[in-house]
């Protein structure tokens, strides 16, 4: 065969393969266009198969806030938030700083069905001692979808940390300058002050009875309770340095409530009891210090940051 056959017939296969491919990738009849659930199936072999979207996680918004955004150091601050699209199972990790970036608070708290998460905080903490802005942090998610929110609010105090003034049904009871309010009524007498003493861990009212009367005290526990281990113990009570067992003793979660009768002339009345603020001992330090260690064990776990990032 020569040059010249051996070109054309190089002509004529190139001339077929052309027209037999043409109709296949050329030329698309109405019928021939791909369905738009076929997409995958160019990639598998397998036309039936549909295209799967793809999920883009959305991070996850998260709320907190507080009731007011001004406390003294004998309130108790409700801590509301809401967070979107969560996940069963996961808490919010709740932490609050005091003015001078101390951790004072540390909480996990549950997220219902809904969403929404709360919690209470007592002021009157031994904790709580430094008046000014303080942050509350909550975190939320995992890894790449977690989440943050934060709010602040004031606390006043007095020049101690305890409260600046107290109102007309409140006894002050002072301890090392500071000033702490007690609500209380009286019949039969006028109560005329309060001291807390750290050393013997009790409350001393000074009152003029004029008659058989008695006094009832609503006593926070954060400053002064009795306690033997973890439940509660008794208190004990003098009047004008006589024991008296006939007091009622009214137990709630934040506080101690006594109603203690005294008889005319009668001048002091003194509380006794086990822990009294601002006592913060071995024991309170460990607790602390063991949910501190707790929450940063599940922080590395699920991938939360403890500290905020910068």
């Amino acid at each position: 065969m020569n040059i010249h056959k051996e070109y054309a017939l190089i002509a004529i296969l190139a001339t077929a393969a052309i027209v037999g491919v043409g109709p296949a990738f050329g030329f698309c009849p109405p019928t021939c266009a791909p369905e738009s659930n076929s997409t995958a199936g160019l990639m598998t072999g397998n036309n039936t198969t549909a295209v799967q979207p793809i999920v883009i996680p959305v991070t996850l918004p998260l709320s907190v806030s507080t009731d007011n955004t001004t406390y003294d150091r004998q309130s108790v601050i409700n801590v509301t938030g809401h967070v979107k699209n969560i996940i069963p199972g996961l808490p919010v990790t709740m932490r609050v700083s005091d003015p001078l970036g101390n951790i004072v608070e540390v909480d996990q708290l549950t997220v219902d069905s809904n969403g929404n998460f709360q919690t209470t905080i007592n002021t009157s903490s031994p904790l709580w001692t430094n008046g000014g802005t303080y942050t509350i942090y909550a975190q939320y998610g995992v890894q790449q979808g977690l989440r943050t929110a934060q709010t602040q609010f004031s606390i006043v105090t007095g020049s101690g940390g305890g409260s600046s003034s107290c109102q007309s049904d409140q006894l002050a009871a002072t301890v090392n300058d500071e000033i702490y309010c007690i609500d209380y009524s009286i019949n039969g007498g006028t109560a005329t002050g309060a001291t807390l003493s750290m050393s013997s861990k009790s409350l001393t009212v000074n009152i003029q009875a004029t008659g058989n009367g008695q006094i009832t005290l609503n006593i926070p526990r954060s400053v002064l309770d009795a306690k033997a281990g973890v439940k509660d113990d008794s208190f004990f009570v003098l009047v004008d340095g006589e024991e008296k067992d006939n007091f009622v003793d009214t137990p709630s979660a934040n506080t101690r409530t006594l109603t203690i009768p005294f008889w005319t002339g009668a001048e002091q009345i003194e509380i006794i009891g086990t822990q009294v603020v601002p006592e913060f001992g071995p024991i309170a330090a460990l607790v602390l210090a063991i949910a501190i260690i707790s929450i940063i064990a599940v922080s590395a776990k699920t991938g939360l940051r403890f500290m905020p990032k910068y």
